[in-house]
């Protein structure tokens, strides 16, 4: 029975969130950047300390018991609550301080509309003490991050806004389809003898968050015979000579350079993935985050048709 809260416990709290968030042990290895013995050992520890079963884990998947249902809401409502001690202590005393999570995309460092960095320079020379936590995720698990509260904002892609989550436009990114040099393709790009209809019979790689059902722009691919959920991955896949696939211009651009990738028909396969910052709604936010959010929709561009982030609700 637990009589007291320690340190030990809020991170075996923690370590318990983000497993729920992630969907169970193994999904969340990569969040938690530990072995799945290791976060079993945790849940174990937490379940001895509280006194209750937690979960249910084995062949038939993860699940919350009833227990580890109300353990869950319960820690949520702890985290926000120890938040907004935070907020109202740095508040009162007129500073900014604590701890910032952010999850985005991967490999948005070559897009020059892409200005977190930016936004992080702005707000420390604020002369904020914060603490910066930046993870990269699919969209899928950031949406889960940002409403369970294991990020405080995201950005990515999101074709299904989901409850609970406030989308704000914030850039537009350009995705080319792109061949490896060991594949059939390669040495037929820019000779004048391709056509969609002759490229969409290729093996094609998706994009596996959200099912694949992603647009793809003007390319149909007739053959989904592969998928990645980051760009590290998919890229891994083209370079086989295997798969044509869509990768962000701006990255790709460098692979290009190195003989390494073409692209395919560019002017007639590519098109634009729209970026937003996904906040969660409800509850009061903490001066932390509103601050470093208002910095950091100062800074973005929008959606490419307004110049400016309205900052609206």
């Amino acid at each position: 029975m637990l009589h007291s809260l320690h340190t030990p416990d809020i991170r075996l709290l923690r370590v318990f969130m983000t497993v729920v968030e992630c969907g169970g042990f193994s999904a969340a290895q990569i969040a938690l950047n530990v072995g799945q013995s290791t976060i079993s050992t945790q849940m174990s520890d937490l379940e001895s300390r509280l006194g209750m079963r937690l979960c249910r884990r084995g062949r038939s998947g993860f699940a919350l018991t009833e227990d580890g249902k109300f353990v869950y809401e319960s820690a949520k409502s702890l985290f926000r609550s120890i938040d907004q001690f935070t907020s109202a202590v740095n508040g009162a005393r007129g500073g900014l301080s604590g701890e910032l999570r952010i999850a985005f995309a991967d490999v948005l460092y070559r897009n020059p509309d892409f200005r977190l960095a930016q936004a992080i320079a702005v707000f420390l020379e604020r002369g904020a003490d914060v603490r910066f936590d930046l993870s990269t995720a699919n969209p899928l698990d950031i949406e889960h991050g940002v409403l369970g509260e294991r990020y405080h904002l995201g950005i990515h892609t999101y074709p299904s806004h989901v409850p609970g989550l406030r989308y704000y436009p914030a850039f537009t990114e350009e995705q080319t389809l792109y061949c490896g040099r060991k594949h059939p393709l390669f040495k037929r790009v820019g000779k004048g003898r391709l056509s969609l209809d002759d490229v969409q019979q290729f093996d094609y790689v998706q994009r596996s968050y959200y099912g694949g059902a992603l647009s793809t722009g003007p390319f149909k691919p007739a053959n989904i015979a592969a998928s990645a959920d980051n760009m590290e991955a998919l890229l891994v896949l083209l370079m086989s000579g295997h798969y044509i696939g869509h990768l962000p211009t701006a990255w790709a651009n460098e692979y290009v350079a190195q003989g390494e990738l073409a692209p395919i028909l560019a002017k007639k396969s590519r098109y634009y993935t729209l970026f937003e910052v996904a906040v969660r709604v409800g509850g009061p936010q903490s001066m932390l985050i509103e601050t470093f959010l208002s910095d950091l929709r100062d800074l973005l561009p929008g959606d490419g048709s307004d110049k400016s982030l309205a900052k609206t609700g």
